[in-house]
């Protein structure tokens, strides 16, 4: 199970049942905690729903009660092809 992080202005931008695009960060433990990706995801305020956890906070880093599950479908490279 992995540990995930998003930033939100609203809850609402967390809709159930849509694929969204999304900026999330690792929250798992090792050098890479903390490292962003850009993803295609859908989410669920059911914990059991996906196999992976989603933390909110807000627009200014205010953490959220709010726990929702997750379940990343790819992740999407913003660079062009040419610098890869």
């Amino acid at each position: 199970m992995n540990q995930w992080e998003v930033f939100v202005m609203d809850l609402a931008e967390l809709a159930e049942g849509k694929e969204l695009e999304l900026t999330i960060r690792t929250l798992n433990p090792g050098i890479h905690k903390y490292t962003y990706k850009r993803v295609r995801a859908r989410v669920s305020a059911a914990l059991d729903r996906f196999p992976d956890r989603l933390q909110v906070r807000m627009g200014r880093g205010q953490l959220s009660d709010r726990k929702f599950s997750i379940e990343v479908l790819e992740e999407i490279r913003r660079l062009p092809a040419k610098y890869q």
